[in-house]
């Protein structure tokens, strides 16, 4: 979903910036999506990292363009949505650490 709303952030107004941030907000997910498949529990950790950049996109297109004001709260309501996920499959996996 998250990927959808990226693709449809470029296809609004496609310029070569938007296709190439685009290009570089997708990367970490699609370069992901194997590894979170197998479960490696390091893909769950830095991918919670690479939603700062996506976050920062969809509160900042809420903030200056009105007129995308509902896709942008959408679009931050998924990565949210999608670290709380990380963050819960991270801490149902840990292992129980010595006192």
């Amino acid at each position: 979903m998250l990927l959808a709303l990226i693709a449809r952030w470029v296809l609004v107004a496609p310029s070569i910036a938007r296709i190439v941030v685009g290009s570089i907000l997708a990367l970490p997910f699609a370069l992901a999506a194997p590894f979170l498949y197998a479960r490696h529990r390091r893909t769950y950790a830095w991918l919670t990292l690479a939603l700062a950049p996506p976050l920062v996109l969809g509160l900042t297109e809420a903030v200056a363009n009105p007129a995308t004001r509902v896709w942008s709260s959408l679009f931050v309501c998924i990565v949210l949505a999608a670290f709380v996920v990380l963050v819960a499959y991270l801490r149902a996996t840990r292992s129980a650490s010595p006192l």
